[in-house]
């Protein structure tokens, strides 16, 4: 009797593109976001109309831009700079991607595989939005020092 192996599908086949429109009269969105670099998760919908949207989803773009790595205030920038309606491009979490940004990051993938190319779109996220500041702050602190 031979076993056969159940191969697990890539979150990658899982990607789900939905289009936020604006709602009624009043203009706002019909999405509401949590997470964010600034909390160590992926962004995720809190709160969605439907039309393929799901609250939890991860969000992946947001008209084209992806956002994987920013703060939560930068996604809410890149969702309200873009024209409407919206392509939010998501995938539901599972074992490899999960909310847990830093756990995603943990992880050591195959080079050039979809995942480090993720990996590597995360970082420079990171590294654009935080790093930075922190890196001039530091050497205007050792200039000071340096001068004493």
């Amino acid at each position: 009797m031979s076993k056969t192996a159940v191969k697990k599908l890539h979150w990658r086949s899982n990607v789900q593109d939905s289009f936020v429109p604006l709602l009624g009269s009043s203009g706002e969105l019909g999405i509401a976001i949590g997470g964010g670099a600034d909390y160590g998760e992926f962004p995720f919908v809190t709160s969605a109309p439907g039309g393929g949207l799901t609250v939890g989803d991860i969000i992946l773009e947001i008209g084209g831009t992806p956002v994987l790595g920013m703060t939560l205030g930068d996604v809410r920038g890149v969702l309200s700079s873009c024209p409407h309606p919206i392509r939010i491009k998501t995938v539901s979490p599972g074992s490899t991607l999960c909310k847990d940004l830093r756990l995603y990051l943990s992880k050591c993938f195959t080079p050039g595989s979809v995942d480090s190319q993720l990996q590597q779109v995360i970082r420079e996220n990171l590294y654009l939005r935080c790093v930075p500041v922190t890196t001039v702050y530091c050497m205007s602190l050792h200039s000071l020092c340096a001068l004493e």
